[in-house]
């Protein structure tokens, strides 16, 4: 006779397909998001130690995962997704086993919790798995030290066993602080759990307060000892993770810091008990195409089918727990935000994802009983579809637009790498990101340099060869202020970005390609930005070093090479012309007629438009002039660059005012 599967394996399975359906179908084209750039250019040019330092100024603790898991897994991005997914599930069946222990009659239910939890729609950063190994690890960490606490005050049959578990249960409490100090929200949850199980226990409220005390102080060693280590041990470098700095404010000005953080916390709890059902999905999947959002739905109705055929018959609505996970969920909620309000930050989507992981224990909890609530079963059923659908949802739109910015970032360093065979060491990059904006100055200079200069700049500090700038408006002060060398340091990566020696990498547009400008002949698109428009004149093209074998970026982490099209020829014939090889230019041009291939944005059939000129071949000069003519300032500045060029025929002159330099 065939042995029965235990159900507790069968809820883990099933919580790990209902993530990997969420987090997986697109992994495998997730690439590197925003902090990880400058991690994994410190890590591959000095090696995985140099984690202590960059971690160092804030979470020390970081730099002992992150060590090992390089080791593992290098710069190999799927399979810190895979991780991610994986300690996902593990902290969602640690808050399942926990949930078990205090609501067994209830299993149905806390299942619902669980897998909510691991798919909760707040959280949007899961494709950033780099960088957010740590919160994720944390996570999991938290949850297991919540569960095993329970499990010894409930389920400990010896004093020894029990001691053994709560010495475990602390144990993961400090690495989980370690990893994430504003995770201290956890130790108020820890609370709330020791005081709901003393508020059930038999006798009056001094039996009540003594074994509240008894179970909790023990444990209140983990909040304890890690502030005393925290405040008056460890040296920060970090503003935003100083206590003393963020309650600044209250010292101050006490009334104003109350009444904001008073506004901040209530707009953060509507924001991650209701908001976030639907503002990330709201946000995210009308920019899909109707094929994605047609493959998303099938997959999450798959998932709801496999849901629904494996817990049909389940159903304890009618069990005493609800009021128990209403309030206690509420409670979690205020003491999730809370430490995250003292430091003054609040919930905003999308940018503070973050903030909601541990409030989601709560809401989960409060979701869970509130539908219990609802009288007919169909109903049940259909509610908790109903938000299935809308988390899973809210993390396909999120992977597939993951995957875009992977695509469109690793499009545009391609296309560096064919117009620019090698950087000058020294150069300052600023660049223009068609989907997003370069926040920091490492989301341009780490694949930069990932591509061309991925080893070690200095045997004395942590240190880029090429460096970036941001286009705000601080660098264009700099700019026109002709602002030399500027020393900076950051999680101990020192860099030196100099206003002299600049070099603009732009694409207007996600259809344009990427524009190399040249401040001593401007061509700029229609659609180019103003601030890169204010900047452009400081570009200089001598920062390239043309004649130096040209460097492939890694496939790993930038992808395989992407087929040569149009923007493949305009780059190769922008690099031509630097050289002054017009020849090649007009080859290239030949070779863009005979497929087919046509310039998306105007701009960029300048290089073919001089060549062409210079060759006295008027039919070409013709076509691309057709193709100018919707723009009239792409026209002028063909006329100003023509007009400044020397060696063009008479006839090509005579045509030249004809098609671009109109009254």
């Amino acid at each position: 006779m065939m042995k029965r599967i235990d159900p507790k394996w069968t809820a883990l399975a099933l919580l790990a397909l209902i993530a990997a359906l969420a987090y997986l179908w697109f992994a495998v084209g997730f690439g590197y998001f925003n902090d990880d750039w400058y991690e994994m250019f410190a890590a591959k040019a000095y090696g995985s130690q140099v984690f202590h330092g960059i971690f160092s100024i804030d979470r020390p603790l970081r730099a002992y995962l992150m060590i090992p898991i390089y080791a593992l897994f290098g710069e190999n991005p799927l399979w810190y997704s895979l991780s991610a997914c994986v300690l996902r599930v593990l902290g969602a069946w640690a808050l399942w086993w926990m949930l078990d222990l205090l609501w067994p009659k209830a299993k149905f239910s806390t299942f619902w919790m669980a897998v909510l939890f691991v798919i909760f729609p707040g959280f949007t950063s899961q494709p950033n798995a780099i960088d957010y190994q740590s919160h994720i690890a944390a996570l999991a960490l938290a949850e297991f030290s919540l569960a095993l606490m329970v499990y010894a005050l409930l389920r400990a049959d010896s004093v020894w066993k029990r001691v053994a578990l709560l010495v475990v249960s602390a144990l993961c409490g400090w690495a989980y602080l370690g990893l994430m100090e504003y995770y201290i929200g956890f130790e108020l949850i820890r609370f709330l759990l020791v005081l709901l199980l003393a508020l059930r226990a038999q006798g009056g409220w001094r039996t009540r307060l003594t074994k509240l005390l008894r179970d909790w102080l023990p444990l209140a060693l983990v909040p304890v000892l890690f502030v005393f280590w925290r405040v008056f041990i460890f040296v920060g470098e970090r503003k935003a993770t100083d206590a003393g700095a963020q309650l600044g404010g209250l010292r101050s000005a006490p009334f104003e810091t109350l009444s904001q953080w008073a506004v901040n916390l209530f707009q953060s709890v509507w924001g991650v008990l209701v908001v976030v059902w639907w503002a990330p999905l709201s946000r995210m999947f009308g920019v899909l195409d109707s094929t994605e959002r047609w493959i998303g739905l099938g997959f999450v109705a798959f998932a709801v089918l496999v849901m629904f055929l494996t817990l049909r018959r389940a159903d304890d609505s009618r069990n005493g727990w609800r009021v128990e996970a209403l309030l206690l969920g509420l409670a979690i909620v205020f003491a999730g935000l809370l430490p995250i309000i003292l430091a003054n930050r609040e919930l905003k989507f999308p940018y503070a994802s973050r903030y909601t992981l541990i409030s989601s224990t709560g809401v989960v909890m409060m979701v869970a009983a509130l539908v219990a609530w609802v009288p007919w079963k169909a109903l049940r059923t259909v509610a908790f579809s109903v938000l299935l659908v809308l988390a899973m949802l809210t993390h396909w739109a999120n992977s597939a637009l993951a995957v875009w910015l992977t695509e469109s970032n690793n499009n545009f360093w391609w296309q560096v790498s064919w117009r620019i065979p090698q950087l000058q060491p020294g150069t300052t990059l600023i660049a223009h990101y068609p989907l997003v904006n370069a926040e920091e100055d490492y989301f341009v200079w780490g694949p930069a340099n990932l591509i061309y200069y991925p080893e070690k700049a200095s045997n004395k500090e942590v240190q880029p060869t090429v460096f970036a700038a941001i286009p705000d408006s601080g660098t264009m002060r700099k700019v026109l202020a002709n602002t030399g060398q500027q020393f900076d340091k950051r999680r101990t990566i020192v860099t030196y970005a100099n206003y002299r020696l600049l070099l603009i990498l732009t694409q207007p547009t996600r259809n344009a390609c990427v524009q190399v400008l040249d401040g001593q002949q401007l061509a700029l698109s229609a659609d180019e930005a103003e601030n890169i428009k204010t900047l452009a004149p400081s570009s200089d093209l001598t920062h390239i070093l043309t004649d130096e074998v040209a460097h492939t970026p890694p496939q790993i982490i930038f992808g395989p090479e992407p087929a040569h099209t149009w923007c493949y020829f305009y780059q190769k014939a922008s690099l031509a012309r630097q050289r002054g090889d017009w020849q090649t230019v007009v080859d290239l041009g030949e070779q863009a007629f005979a497929q087919n291939q046509t310039a998306a944005d105007p701009i960029e059939w300048m290089p073919f438009l001089q060549a062409y000129a210079l060759h006295g071949k008027g039919g070409r000069v013709a076509l691309i002039a057709k193709s100018m003519a919707a723009q009239p300032a792409v026209q002028a500045q063909a006329c100003q660059i023509l007009g400044k060029m020397s060696g063009l025929k008479a006839s090509t002159q005579k045509q030249m005012q004809t098609l671009f330099c109109k009254p």
